[in-house]
Formats: structure tokens, sequence, C-alpha cells
């Protein structure tokens, strides 16, 4: 069986890599804080397609509001 070595990251990608492993901490910090003090958390996942990248991205959008409670539609009825 061969033994796969995988290459060294560059500074760049551990800088990434980390700033992102900071993100989701707070991100999730947050989603809690919130949750404790009442709201509704909706989170989901959007795919984005850019020039730089083969793959689509996964971005995530979030929305906190108070349970019961709909926010106005920024899309207008025609």
């Amino acid at each position: 069986m061969a033994v796969v070595v995988e290459f060294p990251l560059t500074h760049d990608q551990r800088l990434a890599k980390e700033r992102l492993h900071q993100a989701m901490r707070e991100f999730n910090e947050a989603v809690k804080f919130a949750a404790k003090i009442g709201l509704e958390v909706e989170v989901s996942l959007v795919t984005a397609y850019a020039t730089y990248s083969a793959k689509p991205l996964n971005w995530v959008t979030v929305a906190a509001n108070i349970p019961g409670y709909v926010p106005p539609s920024d899309i207008e009825l025609f």
C-alpha cells in the first residue's frame, strides 16, 4: 500500500484556515447569544459561483428575528 504524503500548507493557506476556524467560533457564539436572548435564528447555505474557483462556493446567510415576526421582504410586488 502506498504512503500518501500531504504537501505542507503555504503561509496564506494556514492563515486562511486559522481565520475560518476563528470565524466559526465567533459565529457559533453569536448564534448561542441570539438564541439565549430569545431571537429565532435561521441559517441557510447559498451557492455562489466565482471566476476564481472551479467549484461553486457555499456561503452562509443568517437571519435573527423576534419569534412570530415576519420581516418585510425586499421583493416588490407588481
